[in-house]
């Protein structure tokens, strides 16, 4: 992964602190690992994954990581979020970015998708965002910050059998577009990046060694994307002043 520098040599994200949404997934792990490997504090937010956040803890120390355990589908989800925002501001002084990175994969023929899962995809892969969006940004108001959600090229061009999924994570990136514009004008930026197929345990849920074989024949760059790639993207947008508003597809190569 990257790692990036300031003007005096040191980690670029020395003294920051940030939440990571869905930290013990495939891409959250990705990104709180480049995160503490650029020197930044993490409030690490997970449902499932206890033994993902144990490892990171252990590795990086109770003194640079902590992690908070968040149900997005309980009644009080809501509650949990402003409590790990609170506790991270209580913890550092400051909130400088919250990454989403917390989804739900489903892949349903329309005519048989069940209201309640739709409504539990809704609620992880949009008000979960929303949610966090709206407890942390009142702590940068005063100094600034960053706020990047973790979309899907289903978000440009919705699938098939995939109608719910690219529908919440189109709305993750209009919600990015509007608080970009909203929030610009007070040091804050908001940002999407979209990946495409990406090697992960949820790809695995759906697809044969065979299926991931004529996937990755269909991109030209002639991989699956991987969740350092989406890492990476994420220190790219954290290290440019200027980008906002902004969807980042990582589709290698295979435009949607």
């Amino acid at each position: 992964m990257l790692k990036l520098t300031n003007e005096a040599g040191d980690p670029f994200l020395r003294g920051k602190t940030a939440i990571v949404n869905g930290a013990s997934g495939g891409i959250g792990r990705a990104i709180t690992e480049a995160l503490l490997e650029n020197g930044a504090l993490v409030s690490a937010a997970y449902n499932k994954g206890q033994g993902v956040i144990d490892d990171l803890v252990q590795g990086y120390g109770r003194e640079r990581v902590v992690g908070f355990r968040v149900d997005l589908l309980s009644d009080d989800y809501a509650t949990a979020i402003e409590r790990v925002v609170a506790r991270t501001k209580e913890w550092t002084g400051r909130i400088d970015a919250l990454i989403n990175a917390s989804g739900i994969w489903r892949i349903a023929a329309f005519l048989r998708e069940e209201e309640r899962a739709v409504h539990m995809i809704w609620r992880v892969n949009y008000f979960g965002a929303y949610s966090f969006a709206q407890k942390a940004l009142p702590h940068m108001l005063t100094q600034g910050g960053n706020i990047i959600n973790i979309a899907s090229t289903s978000a440009i061009r919705g699938g098939g059998h995939q109608v719910s999924y690219s529908a919440t994570k189109a709305a993750l990136v209009a919600l990015t577009q509007g608080l970009a514009e909203e929030f610009a004008n007070r040091g804050i930026r908001v940002n999407a990046i979209s990946p495409g197929p990406t090697d992960t345990p949820a790809l695995d849920q759906y697809y044969d060694s065979h299926a991931k074989e004529l996937l990755v024949r269909s991109l030209p760059i002639g991989r699956l994307c991987r969740p350092v790639d989406v890492a990476n993207a994420v220190l790219g947008v954290l290290s440019n002043e200027y980008v906002t508003g902004e969807n980042i597809a990582l589709h290698g190569g295979r435009h949607p």
